[in-house]
This record gives structure tokens, sequence and C-alpha cells, in this order.
């Protein structure tokens, strides 16, 4: 049993390994999209856009007071660190790609914020920060490209303050635009999954690393295990849809979808409001008893 237990870490180790080399290299190739994406107006970009900026009002809504040290896992081009600078927070900025964290620091020295940002490479599964040091640590866009979503939430939770908070985002299982792609079809998974392992054996992986998704009420699970409460969750993003991986509508047509669904989410209308592509979270940490 116990070099069952002993082989079987270490598979978990080793897969875990992969699917961050795998990551890392799809980002590193990527790292001036990630830029230039809250420049863009097409449905994808509306999307990111949205997200920062529900992120920055999560925060701004705390009324955390100056010089409040924040942590950003997964900083990317920089954007949102370099926001959250200029508001006045202390923050440290780490990614698992260079590239990023370099992106990082000059958006920080463009902005004159530079003195308020540290930068580093990090991984959120084995996060070097003590325990209990964060008002607010950040994730998003992180989560679903990991090997293990319960031992990065638990790294998170462990370097906020106990009733400090964490912010973090899950792709959602259940988003309306991949129910109406049959190829896409989340109930189609474990036949999408089968046909990637044959791939990969014969050699021929994919040119972007497998997500992992989650249902609203997985994730929430995930969190409460890792001694998170839930404050306040919020889906959004609708689209771009497709039919067998093709866009379906016109970029502007495809915005007004996603427009008029966001709205309706927004409205909490039953259904539309949990099949948004993006699911986040504001959980606060649990005082110890």
């Amino acid at each position: 049993m116990l070099k069952q237990s002993f082989f079987k870490a270490s598979d978990e180790v080793m897969c875990s390994a992969k699917q961050q080399d795998l990551v890392d290299s799809y980002f590193r190739s990527r790292a001036r999209v990630w830029k230039e994406i809250y420049e863009r107006e097409d449905v994808d970009a509306l999307i990111h856009q949205r997200r920062r900026s529900i992120v920055l009002r999560l925060i701004d809504n705390l009324g955390l007071p100056q010089e409040s040290p924040i942590l950003e896992v997964g900083c990317g081009a920089g954007l949102t660190t370099v926001a959250l600078a200029d508001r006045g927070h202390a923050v440290h900025a780490i990614d698992s790609v260079q590239a990023m964290v370099d992106l990082t620091r000059q958006a920080a020295a463009r902005s004159g914020a530079e003195h308020r940002v540290i930068t580093n490479l990090g991984d959120v599964q084995n996060l070097s920060f003590p325990d209990n040091m964060f008002s607010v640590v950040l994730a998003i866009g992180v989560i679903p490209w990991l090997h293990s979503s319960h031992d990065a939430i638990r790294e998170l939770a462990r370097v906020a303050k106990p009733g400090g908070y964490v912010i973090v985002n899950a792709d959602n299982r259940w988003r309306l635009n991949e129910f109406l792609d049959p190829v896409r079809n989340p109930l189609h998974a474990p036949l999408r999954r089968m046909i990637r392992n044959i791939s990969a054996r014969f050699g021929r992986n994919a040119s972007t690393p497998p997500t992992q998704r989650h249902s609203p009420m997985e994730f929430d699970s995930l969190l409460s295990k890792a001694g998170l409460a839930k404050v306040e969750s919020v889906t959004l993003g609708f689209g771009p849809f497709s039919l067998f991986k093709r866009k379906m509508f016109s970029n502007k047509l495809a915005t007004n979808i996603h427009c008029m669904l966001q709205n309706l989410a927004d409205r909490n209308v039953p259904l539309i409001r949990v099949t948004g592509a993006q699911y986040i979270v504001l959980a606060t940490k649990l005082n110890p008893r």
C-alpha cells in the first residue's frame, strides 16, 4: 500500500510539472497578446476587460487602507498590478513566466509606481511567502491552467491574513456558449480527454494546454475546504458562440449578444446567471478557532 501511494504521488508530481511546462511555454510565446487584449474590441477582449474592472471594483469596495499588502499571482502584463499600486497599495506581483514579470516591471516603471511594486517569478502551488502576510491575494486567470486546483487554492489561503481576502476565478464548466457547440459541449468532455490522451501517446500535442473547468458549486466547495468563505460572486462572459468550433456571428453581433446576456446575468435571471464563461469569487479567510 505504501509503495502504491508513493508511485501515485510521483505520477501526480510528474503530471503537474508537465502541465506547468506546457502552460509556461504557451504564455511565453503569447506574452504580448495579454497586453494587447485590453486594447482590442472583440468579445474575448471585452470579457477580459470586464473581468479586470470587476476585480478592481471588488478590491475598491473593501476600503483597504493605503499601503495594504496585496499579492497578485499570475500578474500577466501587469495592468491590474499597476492599477492597484496607483491606488496606493503595496503590491507583490508574481508569474511563472519571466516575460510576464518583465512586462509587469516595465508597466510599473511607465506609471511611476515601481516603488510600490515588487515583481518575481513564482509558483502558485508553492508560494515563497510566509503565512498570513497579505490583506488581499489575487489570482485571476490562473486556476484553470493548473494540474491541481486544490493545492493552489490552499496556498492562496495560506498567505492571506486571517480576515483577509482571496479573489480568484474559475472557467465555468457550464458556460452557455460551449453548451451550444457539440464539439465543445461539457457533456462530451470525457471523450475529448480520451482523444487528447491518445493523440499525446503518438506525439501529437495540442498547441493550447488543457484547462480545468469547475461548476460554481464545485469551485465554492474547493474554497470552503481551504478555509475560505464566499462573500460575493460574479459570473460573466457570453461568447463567442461557435458551431463545430467556427464562430457563428460577426464581431458586432457577437458583442451585442454578449452584452444582452450579460445584462440578464447581472439582473440574476435564472439559468443565465450561472452560465457565464467566467466565475469570479471574493472570499474571506476564516479566523482559526
